[in-house]
């Protein structure tokens, strides 16, 4: 994924601090229920031999154009990372993980997330005001108004850069 952030960054000319994300979903923590406003247990990913032997054989015939389709887009990524040159792409990819983890060790205490709300009735309304703060719509964006702050010093340092190119 951060190959496809990088490329993003370096052909739409804007800054790396302009893809960092802020995972509100992490397995082992817990999200908002698709279509519902309760909070879910998120589950680390757990599968069985005979899972794996469906998704390599019958899953894969019934979705072989999706397959297509994701293999044609990794192959005009490879081709696209080659044109902007891989060395620099890869240390673009590094610079963008150093972000993402000062963003994490930045902002994890600073950002409410909706989920799992406190088991405390008198806390629930306050916790529920700051997570809606916190994140653009349900369980989106949290924490962008800390990675924004977190990152701004490099962002302006950046954008600079790229603006006097």
């Amino acid at each position: 994924m951060e190959e496809s952030l990088v490329v993003l960054a370096m052909l739409a000319q804007i800054p790396l601090t302009d893809v960092v994300v802020f995972s509100s979903k992490i397995a082992g923590g817990f999200g908002i229920a698709l279509g519902k406003e309760s909070c879910v247990k998120l589950e680390k990913k757990l599968t069985t031999p005979k899972i794996d032997e469906y998704i390599l054989g019958d899953y894969h015939k019934a979705n072989k154009d999706d397959y297509l389709l994701y293999n044609a887009a990794q192959r005009s990524l490879d081709k696209t990372i080659d044109a902007l040159g891989r060395k620099r792409v890869e240390e673009n990819v590094e610079l963008l993980k150093s972000l993402q983890q000062q963003n994490d060790e930045q902002c994890a205490s600073k950002t409410t997330m909706p989920c799992p709300q406190p088991e405390d009735e008198s806390l629930k309304k306050e916790h529920k005001r700051l997570a809606k703060e916190s994140c653009y719509k349900s369980d989106f964006g949290c924490g962008h108004a800390c990675t924004d702050e977190a990152l701004a010093d490099y962002a302006e340092k950046e954008w600079s850069s790229i603006t006097s190119s």
